[in-house]
């Protein structure tokens, strides 16, 4: 029994796989040039994007609803067939009926069977709270419509983080891919002056370690860039394998002067104390009256042959008319309410005005960290063409057996690492300049 459960096991084992295979292969290659282009897909495939569209519908309906609701119209409606089996028994003074004085006579009222149909109409006129809740929900709308523009900033900016990992993966595989040529030329050189009997076999070691750490360093940027490319799959819903053709040194020549006057989380603040406003105004005016319209249409059928029998009696009575209610401010929870809704709307008013000033200080940063990135890719620059000017020299020194082994290995790791520095600079250009660009967006 053992052996067929363990080969049963497998077997799922194995038709998982494949069928994981084959969806992968299934889905389809697209390239993407720009970020707008992946943006474009995203915001098409997203299911960011789908919740943020319900929930607008949802905010609308809200307010469709607070509309009617001004009105709050009522038509409760009742049918009810009663079989009176014991009827009620009244006693009368017996002299009405002859009897002595002092006496009661036993008399049983009414109609066996009694049939009864209502409808009652009515509708506010005047009720300040539901009216207050018009404005309540359209700023709720506004509001809904405002966040879903910060969720979607948000998700764009997600997604130009991983695009410029990604394009920087790129970059830093084709230079320590160009290293690892200079590196295994390196090793052919040492390795025949060590055949010659003028190199150490140390030397030998230290030049093919020299191989093997640019190779690791290889495989681990290939494994940080599929981890990247995993995440961008996610941000499309796995819809596509999705590749980026765009190069990193494209940024080498940028230097617009740029702004951005993005306001939403201004906005959203704003909007949140409109909204506590409103539900303010609305609690309050809950203490008010209310003036309502009022009706009753019935229709009653008695008989006490059976219901609705030919020979039964209908009597119909209605009347119409204005009704005020007024809830005496006695409620605690009224009350109560009402206080904390006040506290509530302070507390929005002083975010209110600090957002602001976050906001104007988070638009400056980005600027300010985009001209940052600038003035560090110039920097970079001049140090790499130093450190390279460095290596070239070292590099024939070393072919002429001037300069040690260890010394050029350095200058070569430098001349890398000052490359690869460029490179992070560039991947910080892209990512401010996408983001101030996503930002100017909304």
């Amino acid at each position: 029994m053992k052996p067929f459960l363990y080969n049963y096991k497998i077997f799922i084992l194995i038709a998982f796989i494949i069928f994981q295979f084959q969806k992968l292969q299934s889905q389809e290659q697209k390239q993407f040039a720009t970020l707008n282009e992946v943006l474009d897909f995203a915001k098409s495939k997203n299911h960011q994007f789908k919740t943020a569209e319900w929930q607008s519908k949802l905010a609308k309906l809200t307010s469709k609803t607070a509309i009617v609701n001004v009105l709050n119209p009522k038509v409760p409606t009742s049918i009810q067939l009663l079989n009176n089996i014991n009827q009620q028994v009244s006693f009368l003074p017996g002299q009405i009926f002859g009897q002595p004085e002092g006496t009661f006579k036993q008399v049983t009222n009414g109609q066996q069977y009694v049939s009864t149909f209502n409808i009652q109409p009515q509708f506010d006129i005047f009720n300040l709270a539901t009216i207050a809740q018009i404005k309540s929900a359209k700023t709720n709308q506004l509001l809904t419509e405002n966040q879903n523009k910060i969720n979607e900033q948000n998700l764009y900016e997600k997604i130009n983080s991983v695009y410029c990992n990604i394009l920087s993966f790129n970059t830093q595989k084709e230079i320590v891919s160009e290293n690892i040529i200079i590196a295994k030329d390196i090793l052919r050189i040492i390795q025949n002056k060590f055949n010659e009997g003028i190199a150490r076999k140390q030397e030998v070691n230290e030049a093919e370690v020299n191989v093997i750490s640019l190779q690791d360093k290889l495989e681990q940027i290939e494994l940080n860039n599929n981890i990247q490319y995993q995440t961008l799959q996610l941000f499309l819903e796995n819809e596509v394998q999705a590749t980026l053709s765009e190069n990193l040194w494209n940024y080498e020549k940028s230097n617009d002067v740029v702004s951005t006057q993005n306001n939403l989380q201004t906005e959203n603040a704003k909007l949140q104390s409109q909204l506590l406003q409103q539900d303010y105004k609305s609690l309050k005016y809950q203490n008010l009256p209310v003036v309502s319209f009022i009706s009753s249409f019935n229709w009653q059928n008695l008989s006490n042959d059976f219901s609705f029998a030919k020979n039964s009696t209908w009597i119909d009575y209605s009347y119409i008319g204005l009704k005020m209610s007024y809830d005496l401010p006695t409620t605690v929870t009224k009350y109560s309410n009402l206080k904390s809704k006040k506290i509530q709307l302070e507390i929005a008013k002083s975010n209110e005005e600090y957002t602001q000033k976050e906001n104007e200080n988070r638009n400056s940063q980005m600027v300010l960290e985009y001209e940052k990135a600038l003035k560090q890719k110039e920097n970079m620059t001049k140090i790499f063409a130093l450190k390279k000017d460095n290596y070239e020299k070292n590099f024939n020194q070393f072919k002429e057996n001037i300069l040690p082994l260890d010394k050029l290995l350095i200058s070569q790791n430098d001349m890398l690492v000052s490359k690869l520095n460029i490179v992070a600079s560039l991947a910080n250009i892209s990512f401010n300049k996408n983001k101030i660009d996503i930002n100017n967006k909304f």
